[in-house]
């Protein structure tokens, strides 16, 4: 019977506008981080989202998946994007990030950022997409609409 990897422990999952690469260093920057977004109509399209992933206690090559769908997975997926992760040393921490433009959201309500590693659901983010009432022009402007 062949022996099932462990899975790697995920140590850090954040959703961001977006990850700044010193050049420099290769220290990354955490942009904007949220688990909310509003818009006035739907469908509404969320112009840049990023996801960070920290992982460790891997054991050789992974397939790595970052999906976001709606929370009782009842339509295909909004995204889903594929990486890979190589583990020379169990004790090594792999920062990685994907970057997805243009995203439409059918409907306000709760959806998933998910991560897979090899087939295998890790951890979940909640975002809650809100609908918005259009204000008076005479008000003050809002933040984080589409």
């Amino acid at each position: 019977m062949a022996m099932h990897k462990p899975a790697p422990d995920v140590l850090a999952m954040v959703v961001c506008d977006q990850i700044i690469t010193d050049r420099l260093t290769g220290k990354q920057s955490i942009i904007g981080m949220f688990s909310k977004v509003h818009a006035f109509s739907f469908p509404a399209t969320h112009p840049q989202l990023c996801v960070y992933v920290c992982l460790t206690d891997g054991h050789g090559k992974n397939e790595i998946t970052i999906r976001i769908t709606d929370s009782n997975e009842e339509r295909a997926p909004i995204v889903e994007g594929k990486g890979t992760v190589q583990f020379n040393d169990p004790r090594a921490v792999a920062n990685l990030f994907l970057q997805f433009h243009g995203l439409t959201f059918p409907t306000p309500g709760e959806y998933r950022v998910q991560l897979y590693a090899d087939g295998q659901l890790l951890r979940e983010a909640r975002l809650e997409l809100i609908q918005l009432t259009p204000r008076p022009a005479n008000e003050g402007p809002e933040t984080h609409q589409l």
